[in-house]
């Protein structure tokens, strides 16, 4: 639980900058790639299933991610 609070922080500081940097238009679209991130890494590390219903939402959330950031 720490671990996750201590990540959490970190996210938020790197947000912070980002927005610091950037438009909240222009850098939104990427809090998708967060969904994205998730599943990669329950996949790899909790070992968690990866089915034809999980690359199908997973390949419209990047479609999403791309274009939300052209428009």
């Amino acid at each position: 639980v720490l671990m996750g609070l201590a990540l959490y922080a970190i996210g938020a500081i790197f947000w912070l900058l980002v927005l610091s940097k950037l438009d909240v238009t222009k850098a939104y679209p990427f809090v998708g790639l967060g969904f994205l991130l998730t599943m990669v890494f329950g996949v790899l590390l909790l070992k968690e299933s990866f089915g034809a219903t999980r690359a199908i939402g997973t390949v419209l959330v990047a479609m999403g991610v791309v274009l939300v950031a052209r428009s």
